[in-house]
C-alpha cells in the first residue's frame, strides 16, 4: 500500500471538493486546445471526468469519445475502459486526438503515444506537466500524486514520467510528429505545456 492508497477517500470529499478547480482547468484548457482541435470525430485519451471533452463537444459540436483506464466519467459522452496500452479503435478513426495531462501517468508513454498516432487522421493535441529542476521534479511529482489520488479515489495510476519539455519535444519528434504549436499553461510549481503536433509536415506550416 502506497502513502496515497492510505488517503481517507470513503466519503467521496475529494472529488467533491476538486470539482470546482478542476472545472476551472478544464475551461482553461480547452480555451488553449480549441483554435487547434479538427473534427469532426475527436478521442480523449486520459478523459478522466471528461469535462474538456464535454467542452469540445458542445461548443464545437464535435463528435467526442471518451477513453481511460479507469472509468472517472461525469459526461454524458461515450466512454471506453482500455488496458493502458493498446488503443480500441481502428487505424485513422479520429481526426483529432486530445491527451491531456495523460503521457506522465502511462507506464510505456511512447507505447501509448504510438497507439494514439495509430487511431489519429491527422492531429494530436498533447498537454504536459513539465519541470525544470530536479528539486522541481519532486514537488511536481508530490503535488499531481496527492490531487490525483483524491479526485480519483486512488483508482487513477500514480505519476511516473515527468520530463522537460526539450525531453518532450524530442520523443515527438522521434515517433515522427511535426510541432505545429507550443504553448504554456502555466508557468508556476506545476508548468502544463501544450503541444499541438501534426502527423504530416505540410500541415504543420
Amino acid at each position: 500500500m502506497t502513502l496515497f492508497q492510505k488517503l481517507p477517500t470513503e466519503t467521496g470529499s475529494g472529488p467533491h471538493l476538486l470539482e470546482a478547480p478542476l472545472r476551472r482547468a478544464a475551461r482553461q484548457s480547452f480555451r488553449a486546445v480549441q483554435p487547434f482541435v479538427l473534427g469532426p470525430r475527436v478521442l480523449d485519451v486520459g478523459s478522466a471526468e471528461g469535462w474538456i471533452g464535454e467542452l469540445v463537444s458542445r461548443q464545437m459540436h464535435h463528435d467526442v469519445q471518451l477513453l481511460d483506464v479507469v472509468d472517472m466519467n461525469r459526461t454524458e459522452l461515450p466512454h471506453r475502459l482500455y488496458d493502458g496500452n493498446s488503443i480500441p479503435f481502428p487505424d485513422g478513426a479520429f481526426d483529432t486526438t486530445l491527451v491531456m495531462l495523460t503521457l506522465h501517468h502511462c507506464t510505456d508513454p511512447e507505447a501509448v503515444l504510438r497507439e494514439a498516432i495509430r487511431v489519429t487522421r491527422s492531429r494530436l493535441i498533447i498537454t504536459e506537466s513539465t519541470y525544470r529542476t530536479t528539486p522541481g521534479r519532486w514537488m511536481l511529482w508530490l503535488m499531481d500524486s496527492v490531487v490525483n489520488a483524491c479526485r480519483s479515489r486512488c483508482l487513477m495510476p500514480e505519476a511516473l514520467h515527468f520530463r522537460r519539455v526539450t525531453e518532450w519535444r524530442a520523443v515527438f519528434r522521434e515517433a515522427g510528429l511535426h510541432l505545429r504549436a507550443q504553448r504554456h499553461l502555466s508557468r508556476g510549481l506545476h508548468r502544463h505545456v501544450v503541444f499541438v503536433l501534426d502527423l504530416h509536415e505540410e500541415d504543420a506550416r
